[in-house]
């Protein structure tokens, strides 16, 4: 077999990054005397790493957060925002997401809420969880159209993913048809899954969102 063949195999097998890899040895030469499974351990290895960071990409598009460069390396602590730092680096370790709990994000608008939630949901996504960013508005609107297979595949994608971060959640009263539909959401993931809410209102404040019926005391229950 050609070296071309033993390049062009790979390739069509899809370890892309390994093929790469035995081209560069061949071309750059002096690695004739390194022992064959030594090289072969390199290539392995190119694999490998490119394989991980694919892994990465892929959650981190999927996820459609609408701050994607968040990081929590980036969240600040001045004084007046009440943050805990050790709280938010155990929270960057994602146990929460192992352990099924949720997180709940209050404050004004403009206190950075979204950009500490989608950091904690970019370290979920390096940690190789499933996450999808959503707006409660919109989430709504696509919630309550009509039902075909396009509405079941977006429901499907709000209850499966490990973590569902919920943005402005509750900015505006949830009428009938909305507040089933986030019962629904909400009951498909209690214990099941992890969520992340973000809100300018206090807990106390979300029943009368509701309409003070049962559909509330069963949202705010869970």
């Amino acid at each position: 077999m050609s070296v071309g063949q033993t390049i062009d195999k790979p390739h069509e097998m899809r370890p892309t990054a390994m093929a790469k890899a035995f081209r560069n040895q061949q071309e750059s030469g002096g690695f004739d005397e390194i022992p064959f499974a030594e090289r072969f351990s390199m290539l392995v290895d190119d694999e490998w790493d490119s394989r991980r960071v694919n892994k990465r990409i892929r959650p981190l598009k999927a996820a459609r957060f609408s701050a994607p460069e968040a990081n929590v390396a980036g969240i600040r602590y001045d004084g007046d925002r009440g943050l805990d730092k050790s709280q938010i680096l155990e929270l960057s370790n994602c146990c929460w997401v192992k352990a099924k709990r949720s997180i709940v994000i209050t404050g004004a608008s403009g206190a950075g809420k979204t950009w500490i939630a989608c950091a904690l949901g970019v370290a979920a996504c390096s940690s190789f969880y499933s996450v999808r960013y959503a707006r409660l508005p919109e989430m709504i609107d696509e919630l309550v159209a009509e039902r075909d297979e396009e509405w079941l595949t977006a429901k499907k994608k709000h209850i499966k993913c490990d973590v569902l971060i919920i943005d402005d959640w509750l900015l505006e009263a949830a009428r009938a048809k909305g507040a089933r539909e986030i019962l629904e959401i909400v009951e498909s993931r209690q214990r099941q899954r992890s969520s992340i809410l973000c809100s300018q209102f206090a807990l106390s404040a979300w029943h009368p969102k509701f309409g003070e019926g049962a559909i509330a005391d069963a949202v705010i229950d869970r």
